[in-house]
């Protein structure tokens, strides 16, 4: 204020109108002529004054999303500093975000940021993208888009599954449209793949070998499993691309093959893949041809792959596959776990198995409170919830009666990858 009068600026909290249609002052001044307005609505229904990311070419419609929901790093200093003081210079329609560039960690581009980035905070890549560089942290989904093989074509952006605005209100509720990743009509289907892959449609069960009507023969579930974290949930990765042995073991991604068959080794997964796709079998360990990958995965590796697996053990399609039974032991377990994220996930999965779904968890209690409830969880299911004829495969590390194998649980236990994670999402 000076004086009596009052120096106000107005300005938009969170994902408004300009965030994605870029600014709207021209827009507003020409559409004061209603005679403009009409003109427009009876003849294109579309307005140069304003950005429309559906007339975007596809790497700038989905750049308007990336913007946001990227990886992204700061060219330079006076950049920088520039973006702190006076905000994104980026605006909607532009073909790179200008201050900033979306981090890809094997690309060549930028190469003398990135370096920066490596030395100055030694962290930044392993707590966001997995080894090969494919990203591992929900809300940066534009870095797979950016890396799938189908973003090459110049005719994938975000808005070929998601549309921003629910244009056919009537044909799902609201709520629905929200929780389902705001996607367009049938984009929960293989259509969302079937629209570009069109001669894919006569032959799914040749080229997945599953049955039809599987999960295994759904688009999604092998080429855009879930190995990305946040929100305490595990979400489908957005880099389209094909499951492999290699990734788990290079990587220590789990495998599409090895989400679904939770109770199967990767040693399985490397025979199968050969046997269908050709597939080179990696050099693998006694474990790996022995102990299912899942079980691997939930005993002794790092936070980020315990928590997928703790998600991924109240996914109802592996559940159907791999059998819910030698599922308690694990999540009980995992109830204990030092990370709180992967406590949650496993409680909530505990929850879809029977006799469970009331069960009382915090997960937040301290060490002494989360003993105690994960003594009550096992002897609620030894006794009162186990059938005593279940079948518990070796591969599941369980003996005859549903208890851990010592000498295969103590041994795995303590292999436990410790590194501290921070998933940056």
């Amino acid at each position: 204020m000076k004086g009596s009068q009052w120096d106000s600026q107005v300005a938009e909290f969170g994902i408004a109108c300009e965030a994605c249609h870029s600014e709207g002052h021209e827009h507003i001044e020409r559409n004061r002529d209603p005679i403009r307005r009409f003109k427009i609505h009876l003849t294109t229904k579309s307005d140069p004054t304003v950005t429309n990311p559906k007339r975007l070419t596809a790497p700038d419609s989905g750049l308007d999303c990336g913007q946001c929901h990227s990886v992204w790093a700061f060219n330079n200093m006076a950049d920088k500093i520039d973006f702190n003081r006076h905000g994104a210079s980026f605006r909607p329609g532009a073909s790179d975000l200008k201050q900033r560039f979306v981090v890809q960690p094997n690309t060549q581009d930028h190469s003398e940021q990135k370096d920066f980035i490596r030395r100055t905070e030694p962290d930044f890549f392993s707590n966001r993208f997995w080894g090969d560089g494919m990203i591992r942290v929900t809300g940066r989904e534009f870095n797979g888009v950016q890396a799938s093989p189908c973003f090459r074509g110049g005719e994938f952006s975000c808005i070929s599954c998601h549309e921003m605005h629910l244009e056919t209100p009537r044909s799902v509720s609201l709520k629905t449209w929200a929780r389902n990743g705001q996607l367009k009509p049938k984009m929960d289907t293989d259509q969302a793949c079937l629209q570009c892959h069109q001669t894919m449609t006569a032959k799914i069960t040749e080229h997945t070998h599953h049955a039809s009507d599987s999960p295994g023969s759904r688009c999604y579930n092998c080429h855009m499993p879930r190995t990305t974290f946040g929100l305490l949930h595990a979400m489908r990765s957005h880099q389209v691309s094909s499951p492999s042995v290699n990734e788990s073991v290079a990587y220590g991604r789990p495998n599409a093959c090895n989400l679904c068959h939770l109770n199967q080794t990767l040693a399985w997964t490397a025979h199968n893949l050969h046997a269908w796709y050709n597939q080179s079998v990696p050099q693998l360990s006694s474990d790996d041809q022995t102990i299912a990958a899942a079980v691997q995965w939930i005993v002794k590796g790092d936070a980020g792959q315990r928590a997928l697996i703790a998600w991924g053990m109240g996914w109802e399609p592996a559940q159907k596959v791999a059998g819910r039974d030698w599922l308690y032991p694990y999540l009980i377990y995992s109830m204990s776990d030092p990370y709180a994220a992967v406590r949650f996930d496993a409680w909530k999965s505990l929850q879809t198995l029977p006799g469970f779904s009331d069960f009382p968890f915090n997960y937040t209690s301290d060490d002494r409170a989360l003993s105690e409830t994960a003594t009550r969880a096992i002897k609620k299911w030894f006794r009162t919830v186990r059938d005593v004829n279940s079948f518990f495969a070796p591969e599941t590390g369980l003996d005859s009666s549903g208890r851990f194998r010592q000498d295969i649980f103590q041994r795995l236990r303590t292999e436990r990858d410790d590194k501290p994670i921070v998933l940056a999402e």
